[in-house]
């Protein structure tokens, strides 16, 4: 994924942001990705799954959206969405609920939008992935 970042950065404006899903376990490996692809972390959203999932060490049933930035890139709506979002998982592997990307169309209302590794399309929204 790292070897991506001169993919990735020229693919993006110069001021643009990175939604990046990461589970518990790897969240550690993904800084690594995330300066490849020129961004910086600033903050996180909480998908509580509501549902338990087996882990290693305890039942992990959340995941987590990391929002990253390249360049000046705060919101163009001010509303403060609450950090941890509870939306019962669904039975499809690694599918991602919907009010996710709502959130990030409403706090964000201009410049393009890629979702990396898509598995749908989506409106608005290119789509890059291999599932697509």
């Amino acid at each position: 994924l790292c070897a991506m970042g001169p993919a990735v950065r020229a693919m993006v404006e110069d001021d643009a942001v990175l939604f990046l899903w990461v589970t518990s376990p790897l969240l550690e490996e993904c800084f690594p990705v995330i300066h490849a692809w020129g961004f910086r972390y600033k903050t996180s959203f909480v998908w509580d799954k509501v549902r338990h999932n087996f882990g290693h060490y305890n039942s992990v049933r959340h995941e987590l959206l990391l929002v990253c930035t390249r360049g000046s890139c705060t919101p163009d709506n001010p509303t403060l969405y609450d950090s941890v979002q509870s939306i019962e998982r669904s039975e499809v592997h690694s599918q991602k609920p919907e009010a996710f990307r709502a959130i990030i169309d409403a706090l964000y209302t201009h410049g393009r939008r890629i979702e990396l590794f898509s598995r749908t399309a989506a409106a608005g929204w290119e789509a890059w992935g291999n599932e697509c």
